[in-house]
């Protein structure tokens, strides 16, 4: 029961910006996206279901981390996207992306 609710939470978030966008508000869309609605609703699962504070402290310091990298996909996806198609460009901001996500997780495990 606890999977469905938060696949309906979940699936109401990603269904509310897609509507936003198409609906010709990509900027409340975007804010939305850029909420840490996500986190949130995680970090209030987490507490309900008795997580130890260690893991609160750990997932924030490595969602920090993560954000971060993550942020390389917008910039270089918006600068793709306006000369090349959608695919290419989605497949190279998301292999780039993840490639950085890779070689921060190897760096983190020494």
């Amino acid at each position: 029961m606890e999977f469905i609710l938060k696949s309906i939470v979940g699936g109401i978030i990603i269904a509310s910006v897609v509507t936003l966008a198409q609906r010709g508000n990509p900027t409340l869309g975007a804010l939305i996206l850029g909420l840490p609605l996500t986190t949130v609703i995680s970090l209030i699962f987490m507490y309900y279901s008795g997580v130890d504070t260690i893991v609160f402290v750990e997932l924030s310091k490595q969602a920090i981390a993560f954000i971060i990298i993550s942020l390389v996909f917008f910039p270089l996806f918006a600068f793709l996207v306006s000369i090349y198609a959608f695919w290419p460009s989605l497949t190279v901001s998301m292999l780039i992306t993840m490639t950085s996500l890779y070689i921060y997780g190897v760096f983190l495990t020494y």
